[in-house]
């Protein structure tokens, strides 16, 4: 099955009568979201929506969000799932420059999406909320429309942000997705007899990575709008959840809460951390809260799912990002290009059949990264002797003090020792004289200053690793994965 349409009709078949997705108190079998499918589908036909057209998806995490990916894909269109989150000059942007022909969103939202659509020719279509221009009944019983769609047709578009510079489409096929399913459900042992609940967005390549596996397999999807802690928790006891993808911030929120009563969350098989580095605190501060440890997956925009750790023995490696997925190659490359020897840093490098060829319109960045096969990550990492992934940091992260590579990772890991931070990032900043140096942004547990930080340092830090620059915040910006955004700590 190299479509996704053929991977959602074959799971529908096999298991028509099953519990597909459960939104709040509405529940669908695989059976009848085929129809709401096929129903939108028509509906979307009837607005000119064709093969290769792109749709835009504002949607939270939610039943017309599945319906309206899969009917968009039905059609050989190619779909771009934006997070609700997204400011309205973001999402302007990546409507105006994927070039949509139609937005489809909610009742709640219609006002933004046509502020930011106005001037562009894009169709706005609300499908949830009370007025609403589809909606599906259940006598309706719409026919199956059969587009025809070849695997290298382009069926997502997504963009890749990273910290810093302008958002950059990623266009990823059929093919690409398909392949991502496969590898992903063989990897982690995806049943039909699994119930997932997603809380990340399903908008974003970690959360989207997740639901078409569980798709792909016939597994039951729990969906939320927002991450909430106690409606999270009581999912998980209530519906027995199997497996839960989330973001360190998450797992760290959950671990810490007070609750009146113990959790049960036996029924708990894997938790997935992704999207920000999981902290040893978190890891071990979860499983001695709820019996489960979580389980770090690499991934990427460009790439999809890379690697997870599944280790036996994961208290000792709970840094580890794991094992490649099947069917992935990840080498690591010293500066020279040659490649780097076990436990030796170098750039982290990725093939695989679910990743893109490169970035639209930007031949330059494509040509940069995109080499000999291979997707070169700017992530700093190595292999050890059983093949499994560390990740270090970020190649461009490095802080260039007098020729000496800093690498801000370390120097975190330190002030994190300080009783007295909370979080720390560090970058490279310039003095007046434009020599870059080191820089810590604290968030700190209580008041502190400056001399505390560089007295810390003293006697454990090599000098041009000690930060030059201290700035106290109440919080560090992050992205909707828990991902710092240093722009804004420059």
């Amino acid at each position: 099955m190299t479509t996704i349409p053929d991977v959602f009709l074959s799971t529908v078949n096999r298991y028509r009568d099953k519990t597909a997705v459960v939104d709040g108190e509405r529940r669908v079998t695989y059976g009848t979201l085929d129809l709401m499918v096929r129903s939108l589908s028509s509906f979307l036909i009837s607005r000119g929506i064709g093969h290769g057209d792109k749709v835009a998806i504002l949607l939270p995490n939610s039943l017309e969000f599945i319906t309206s990916f899969f009917s968009v894909a039905s059609l050989g269109a190619v779909a771009l799932p934006l997070n609700v989150a997204y400011k309205e000059e973001e999402i302007r942007f990546y409507v105006s420059d994927s070039q949509i022909k139609l937005l489809i969103t909610e009742e709640r939202l219609k006002p933004i999406a046509e502020k930011v659509t106005a001037g562009l020719g894009v169709s706005v279509v609300v499908v949830r909320g009370g007025k609403r221009e589809w909606s599906f009944l259940e006598a309706d019983t719409p026919a199956y429309i059969k587009a025809s769609i070849k695997p290298d047709d382009d069926a997502l578009y997504l963009y890749s942000t990273g910290s810093t510079g302008r958002p950059k489409r990623v266009a990823r096929t059929h093919y690409n997705i398909t392949s991502l399913a496969d590898n992903h459900t063989e990897t982690v042992g995806l049943t039909e007899n699994d119930r997932v609940l997603f809380t990340v967005p399903l908008a974003h390549t970690y959360g989207f990575g997740n639901f078409i596996s569980a798709v792909k397999v016939g597994a039951s999807i729990y969906v939320l709008e927002g991450f909430n802690r106690n409606k999270v928790a009581d999912l998980i006891e209530r519906e027995s959840i199997t497996i839960f993808p989330a973001v360190p911030f998450m797992l760290n929120v959950m671990a810490v809460t007070y609750s009146s009563k113990p959790r049960d969350f036996s029924s708990l098989k894997l938790v997935i951390s992704a999207g920000a580095p999981l902290s040893r605190q978190t890891f071990f501060k979860f499983h001695e809260r709820f019996g489960v440890y979580p389980r770090q997956l690499y991934g990427s925009t460009e790439t999809g799912v890379i690697s997870i750790n599944l280790s036996q023995d994961i208290e000792n490696n709970f840094d580890s990002v794991g094992l490649p997925v099947k069917n992935v190659e990840v080498k690591i490359f010293r500066e020279d290009g040659n490649e780097a020897t076990i436990n030796e840093v170098g750039e982290i490098a990725v093939k695989s059949p679910s990743m893109t060829t490169g970035y639209y319109g930007l031949e330059e960045q494509t040509k940069r990264v995109f080499k000999n096969g291979f997707y070169f990550t700017e992530d700093l990492g190595k292999m050890d002797e059983k093949g499994y992934i560390y990740i270090l940091g970020r190649k461009k992260l490095f802080i260039n003090v007098a020729g000496n590579k800093v690498d801000p990772t370390e120097v975190e890991n330190f002030l994190l020792t300080h009783p007295k931070i909370k979080e720390v990032v560090v970058l490279g900043a310039k003095d007046q004289y434009g020599n870059e140096l080191v820089k810590a942004v604290i968030v700190p547990k209580e008041d502190m200053d400056s001399k505390e930080i560089y007295a810390y340092c003293k006697d454990h830090v090599a000098d041009f690793k000690t930060p030059r620059m201290v700035e106290f915040r109440k919080e560090i910006p992050k992205s909707l994965t828990g991902k710092v955004l240093r722009e804004y700590l420059k």
